[in-house]
């Protein structure tokens, strides 16, 4: 126990170094102005608080791109994930913008840094943090920044920032084009509530043997020491899809296959396509069987987050959805 908390308090304050660099408001005067190639670190006032973000834009932004956003789980950063999950080359080799936010944190509440993904019991959720209205509004301020094509817009992220992909997929209409949630499930209070507006393209990927989101749903980290997790219930992966399969008018029943093992580590990935979707939508998951709490083919942050993958990449399976 103590070992694990270590290594979550260090990772945090690594990770809070690595953010140092002087951050600037990202309203401008000139709405018309684009920002030049490379890292940006912004910030926008939302409900009255200071919402922090980075930008990625690529070499020759001069035409209307694509944008990916990308959020972080408990305890992460908008730059943890920038510097671990690879999706800048990407970008710079096809042509698309990819923002990193930041969940809210209250200055010297580290506690705090968790997105209110509709679970209820988060401090986020108990302060009423909008994040839905936050990232909502980080498209139209990326808009001010850089040519954005508001067609292609996309979301993506892990563990609570997967939840908070799934809130957004329910509580948004036609933002986005397609949102990716990573071992996460949709909360259970907001499930019933949840509404996604077609089309939209869906894909899901999780790992059958996480033991911090259910895949069969349930109670998260159940057994896990409350410091170390936000608690709450989610849905099985099972429901959460048929949320969006039958939203987007596919089949109800996935067409199932198990791929082609690239290396032998225990783990397999089930692919899951539900077809004959309306409106040219895609609904796809990857089931890592054997697979834990974490990002492929990235081990888990956490000693206790179970088996990672060799045999799937999460980054190019999202960026190769949503940019085909």
């Amino acid at each position: 126990m103590k070992t694990i908390l270590s290594r979550i308090v260090l990772l945090f304050a690594l990770t809070l170094c690595a953010c140092s660099r002087p951050i600037r408001s990202a309203s401008t005067e000139n709405p018309s102005a684009s920002l030049p190639s490379g890292n940006h670190d912004l910030s926008m006032s939302v409900d009255g608080l200071e919402r922090t973000y980075i930008l990625h834009v690529p070499p020759a932004a001069d035409q209307p791109l694509p944008l990916i956003i990308v959020l972080h789980g408990t305890y992460g950063t908008g730059r943890k994930m920038q510097l671990g999950l690879g999706f800048d080359p990407y970008a710079d080799e096809r042509g698309f913008l990819v923002a990193y936010p930041d969940a809210y944190q209250k200055p010297g509440e580290n506690e705090t840094a968790r997105w209110n993904d509709g679970r209820g019991t988060l401090a986020s959720s108990l302060a009423g943090i909008d994040d839905v209205k936050f990232i909502t509004s980080l498209v139209n301020e990326i808009a001010a920044q850089v040519p954005l094509d508001k067609s292609r817009v996309f979301v993506t992220g892990a563990s609570n920032g997967g939840m908070m992909t799934y809130r957004l997929g329910c509580e948004t209409d036609r933002v986005f084009a397609g949102i990716a949630p990573v071992i996460g499930n949709i909360p259970e209070p907001i499930f019933d509530s949840c509404n996604p507006q077609a089309p939209l393209d869906f894909l899901a990927i999780n790992g059958d043997a996480d033991p911090f989101v259910p895949h069969n749903g349930g109670e998260v980290c159940a057994d896990t020491p409350s410091r170390l997790c936000e608690g709450g219930w989610v849905k099985s992966q099972s429901e959460s899809l048929t949320k969006f399969s039958a939203a987007n008018g596919c089949d109800l029943a996935p067409q199932s296959v198990i791929l082609p093992a690239q290396i032998d580590d225990d783990t397999s990935i089930e692919e899951q396509t539900y077809a004959n979707c309306a409106g040219g939508a895609q609904v796809k998951a990857y089931i890592v069987q054997n697979g834990g709490h974490t990002w492929p083919p990235r081990e888990s942050q956490l000693e206790a987050g179970g088996q990672a993958t060799g045999n799937l990449d999460a980054t190019q399976i999202i960026v190769d959805f949503f940019l085909p």
